[in-house]
């Protein structure tokens, strides 16, 4: 998948804290992508906090933080 343009997914993360929505977000430098749902940091503008579904059901949930511009592409589940 193409890279998104780093604005639509500063919008997308932004509008997203309302909606909650599941999305699939595929970072610069790592392989695997992330599914769960990616709000803005309420710490830095330039930053995303994101709950993750896709991690082995026995552990307790994990929360990752990642700059925005580090974002390659993010898809609705």
């Amino acid at each position: 998948m193409p890279s998104e343009p780093t604005e639509k997914i500063y919008e997308l993360i932004t509008m997203n804290r309302q909606i909650g929505h599941t999305y699939t977000v595929k970072m610069k430098d790592i392989p695997s992508p992330f599914i769960g749902v990616p709000v803005g940091s309420t710490n830095d503008p330039d930053k995303f906090v994101m709950d993750l579904t896709n991690t082995d059901p026995d552990e307790e949930n994990r929360i990752i933080e990642g700059n925005i511009a580090d974002i390659e592409y993010m898809e609705k589940c």
